[in-house]
C-alpha cells in the first residue's frame, strides 16, 4: 500500500518521479499495480479486497497506490522552512477529506445520522487522547525490545 500524497518533504512528486503513477512501478517486480482515489473509502476497500483475495489464492502481492493529499507541512519543527505548497492546492486538498466525504455518503444513503457520526468522532478523539496520555506516562522501551514483533514466525 502506497499512500501517495503528491509531495515529498518539499518537492512535488511529479518532479521526483519519472512516472505519473507509482503503481506503474509494480511491473518491475512482476506484480500488478493499481491506482485508486485514496479519498474514496469504498474504492480503497474494493481494491484492497481484490488484492487480498488474489494473494490468498496464491497470486502474490499487489502494489496499491492511494492518491490523496497531505494537508499539513511535512515537519512542523521550529526553524524548518515554510510550507512550499501553493495555498490554493492545500485548500483544494482539504475539500477532499475522506472521512467527511464518507460521512456525507453514509448520511445521504440513510445509513447514518449527523448525531451518530458526531458521537463516533467524539469517542475517537477521546481514545486518541487516552492513547497519548498512556504513551506519555509509559516508560521508554528497552533497547533489546527493538526487534520484537518485527518478523513473522
Amino acid at each position: 500500500m502506497c499512500e501517495n500524497n503528491r509531495w515529498a518533504v518539499a518537492v512535488p512528486a511529479s518532479y521526483a518521479l519519472s512516472v505519473e503513477d507509482v503503481a506503474a512501478r509494480a511491473s518491475a517486480y512482476n506484480m500488478p499495480g493499481v491506482t485508486v482515489d485514496g479519498t474514496d473509502v469504498l474504492a480503497v476497500y474494493e481494491v484492497a479486497e481484490q488484492a487480498v483475495q488474489r494473494a490468498r489464492a496464491g497470486g502474490g502481492p499487489t502494489l496499491i497506490e492511494c492518491k490523496t493529499y497531505r494537508w499539513r507541512i511535512h515537519s512542523e519543527q521550529p526553524g524548518n522552512p515554510p510550507d512550499p505548497r501553493p495555498r490554493e492546492e492545500i485548500e483544494m486538498g482539504l475539500q477532499h477529506d475522506p472521512i467527511a466525504l464518507f460521512g456525507s455518503q453514509l448520511i445521504g444513503q440513510g445509513i447514518a445520522a449527523h448525531a451518530m457520526l458526531a458521537q463516533i468522532d467524539q469517542e475517537v478523539q477521546e481514545a486518541i487522547e487516552d492513547a497519548i496520555a498512556f504513551a506519555k506516562s509509559s516508560p521508554l522501551p528497552r533497547p533489546e525490545d527493538a526487534l520484537l514483533d518485527v518478523f513473522a514466525p
